[in-house]
């Protein structure tokens, strides 16, 4: 592996994938400024134990984002590209920054108060055993292997196997799925999960099956991410009011979603100078531990869109806003009555981001997923098992399709608030986890050597069908800091946040964005706090 370089396939990735990628149609400022983007990193060689170049596309993708941020930049101050710099080591840390925030040196999401305030999202109590386990993979009656899903409430989905409430340990819950599961085909739970109960499921594909599948014959014809022009005044830059030169200073964001995709767009996008506005729902669960990190940058108001004050508050947002980014099941914003034609009505510049599982074509469109859920469907999942040596799917080791759908959006987004100031119109955009992981796959994987290598590295490291993303998160991450146990040392990485707004005095220490501009300010203007704190509009 010596003469391979992860910040020199970055680089080519970036250019050859990204940059003429024809699909994309990138203004030709974002390919001149990505001209100053530099990739750097200490160590040339890959450490994360998964076949696909998980850093490489990170990495590539984090210098686009950047590149757009200085075309912007230079486009609204009236300033030269700037230089900018991608750390293929912070690109990947980034990818599990979830669970990296600290307070006085120790895990956040050990923290007292802080659990407290988190515990009021876990409406079903998804850390019990028996709830979590209903989200793992298990093989099937016909000797498919099949990816269950509790989603936030694993009521629905235990109940289709037949699992009955009760406190058990992992262990004992997973030997429990396996003995259910075992007695059903898989075709049976993915159209029982998907079209009686409307849950999440599906069987694991390899990439050859998911290819040849109707759906992913149409899906595979579609870009990174899809545009579509709407009709609309010709919009300008809001008006300077500091000096920090943030690409995105004064454009309002709405970040209507949950879990980590879509809240990583907004997240991006707040780092880059947005004002953004998350829109939780008090009645409704989420993955709370993701709240520190993904909150970042973003005020938080409770909206219940299933009442007509809801609505009406919702409406005030959206005429004021620049952007909204869906990232619920589709059609459940469109079944409260906002559509992309009725969101014109109300807003007509405003720039409409939809993002879900499987892609908005296809006969699988309609499905709830979840990262997991596209992973085993592309059969990134099988690539992941057999490079380990198994002869069974595993789900890749960190929510990396979601991390990196999230970079493909904010670059959309920014794409589209960029063209949006050049020509009479604004965008409905599209991103998925299966448009992501389709890319991702068609970036090519490790070669035998490369691989024998990469797991020299990472001797010891272990997982198997039954780990879910709780379990492989926390592997990864000791992965991590066993083959390269200086980066979570390295303060610079890091940028401190007040805790107040969780109730802790100390400050909370949180990854940094994972690429730098010369220039412009990036900061995370406000600090994540608790679900609900903020009223519904947007400052004066």
């Amino acid at each position: 592996m010596a003469t391979y370089s992860v910040q020199r396939e970055s680089h080519r990735i970036l250019e050859e994938h990204l940059l003429i990628n024809s699909q994309l149609s990138l203004p030709k400022e974002f390919v001149e400024a990505a001209k100053h983007v530099k990739i750097t990193g200490s160590d040339s060689n890959p450490f994360i134990p998964t076949p696909c170049k998980i850093t490489e596309s990170a990495s590539a993708l984090s210098a686009l984002a950047a590149a757009a941020g200085s075309a912007i930049s230079a486009d609204r101050y009236d300033i030269e590209y700037q230089n900018a710099e991608v750390d293929t080591d912070l690109a990947t840390l980034f990818l599990e920054s979830i669970v990296l925030p600290t307070i006085n040196g120790e895990p956040a999401l050990q923290n007292g108060p802080l659990m407290a305030e988190l515990k009021k999202g876990d409406l079903y109590n998804m850390s019990k055993a028996i709830h979590q386990q209903a989200t793992n993979v298990y093989q099937t009656k016909d000797g498919k292997w099949y990816h269950l899903h509790g989603s936030m409430n694993a009521t629905a989905t235990m109940g289709m196997v037949g699992v009955e409430e009760q406190d058990v340990t992992r262990e004992e819950a997973i030997k429990i799925f396996s003995d259910k599961v075992a007695q059903y085909d898989a075709t049976y739970l993915e159209r029982t999960a998907n079209e009686d109960l409307r849950q999440a499921g599906v069987t694991c594909l390899t990439p050859e099956e998911f290819f040849a599948s109707e759906h992913g014959k149409i899906m595979s014809g579609e870009p990174l991410w899809t545009m579509r022009p709407i009709a609309a005044s010709r919009s300008t830059w809001p008006q300077q009011k500091s000096n920090k030169l943030k690409p995105l200073e004064g454009i309002r964001v709405i970040d209507f979603s949950r879990v980590i995709a879509a809240p990583v767009i907004s997240k991006i996008l707040a780092v880059l100078g947005a004002d953004v506005i998350k829109v939780s729902n008090q009645n409704l669960p989420d993955v709370s531990g993701t709240w520190v990190d993904l909150s970042a940058g973003k005020k938080d108001t409770n909206i219940d869109l299933k009442t007509a004050e809801g609505k009406k508050a919702f409406e005030a947002l959206v005429e004021g806003a620049d952007v909204l980014i869906d990232g619920y099941r589709p059609g459940v914003l469109s079944k409260h009555g906002f559509n992309s034609e009725s969101l014109r009505q109300i807003n007509q510049k405003l720039v409409y981001v939809r993002e879900n599982c499987y892609g908005f074509k296809g006969p699988l469109a309609y499905r709830s997923g979840w990262q997991q859920i596209s992973d085993c469907l592309v059969g990134i999942s099988w690539l992941q098992g057999k490079f380990l040596g198994l002869n069974e799917p595993v789900v890749p080791l960190l929510p990396n399709s979601d991390y990196q759908t999230g970079l493909v959006g904010a670059i959309a987004v920014m794409q589209a608030l960029f063209q949006r100031t050049k020509l009479d119109t604004t965008y409905d955009i599209d991103v998925s986890l299966t448009q992501y992981n389709i890319w991702y796959y068609r970036l090519g994987q490790y070669n035998a050597e490369q691989s024998k290598a990469l797991l020299a590295r990472n001797e010891g490291f272990h997982v198997r069908h039954y780990d879910e993303m709780f379990s492989l998160v926390r592997k990864t991450h000791a992965a991590i800091c066993k083959a390269r146990p200086e980066l979570l040392k390295r303060p610079e990485y890091f940028v401190k946040m007040p805790g107040k707004e969780w109730g802790v005095d100390e400050d909370i220490l949180i990854l940094a964005p994972p690429f730098k501009l010369e220039k412009s300010v990036l900061e995370y203007a406000v600090p994540s706090g608790s679900r609900g704190r903020s009223s519904p509009a947007w400052a004066t």
